[in-house]
């Protein structure tokens, strides 16, 4: 019996591998943080680019692109309504115990990595028939002017690689923010609550 009870007191504890409630805490408010600090540049970005492009269509010197630019203002608007139903971080409830506080904090990085990964869908996608027809139409107005053809052809190459280069740096941001979240939602399973 003496064995017993010796192996059993000798045996290591995991001290590190558990959390208190108050860094459970902690942690979930430092990630609704960083949350709401990347949802608000999103939002001030989109608002930002609807203001201008109205702006812009106000002038009267961009009636040729209306139409395109006016869908582009719809997707703003899709993206900053999917950004508030899809990735806003909600507090972790004050009630809560450390192992319930752990799920919670656990649902809330799944939530995030699950937005962020289908970013494609409800972030990039909404762009594309209005990107696509405005570069259409920039492209149609380029050939229309009087300029040499090879000049034409170089304009219109550069504005969609710049376009295809800029959306695909978006779309690796993304990627990239989720692969973060996934190695918290990692680090998280291996932590037992106190």
């Amino acid at each position: 019996m003496t064995d017993i009870k010796t192996i059993w007191q000798n045996q290591p504890v995991e001290e590190k591998d558990m959390i208190t409630l108050s860094d459970i805490r902690v942690r979930a408010s430092a990630f609704q943080s960083r949350v709401h600090r990347r949802n608000l540049a999103l939002y001030v970005y989109s608002l930002v680019n609807i203001a201008l492009t109205a702006w812009l269509l106000s002038t009267g010197k961009f009636n040729a692109i209306a139409a395109p630019a006016l869908l582009l203002m719809a997707a703003y608007l899709f993206v900053i309504w999917q950004l508030w139903w899809r990735a806003r971080a909600q507090a972790l409830p004050d009630d809560l115990g450390a192992r319930a506080a752990l799920d919670y904090l656990r649902h809330q990085l799944q939530r995030q990595h699950d937005a962020l990964s289908k970013a494609w869908l409800w972030y990039i996608a909404p762009f594309m028939p209005g990107l696509i027809w405005e570069l259409w139409v920039r492209y149609t107005r380029l050939h229309a002017a009087n300029t040499p053809l090879a000049v034409d052809h170089r304009i219109a190459m550069f504005i969609m690689l710049a376009a295809l280069c800029f959306w695909v740096a978006v779309w690796l941001a993304f990627r990239l923010a989720a692969a973060r979240v996934e190695i918290q939602i990692e680090r998280l399973n291996g932590l037992k609550a106190e």
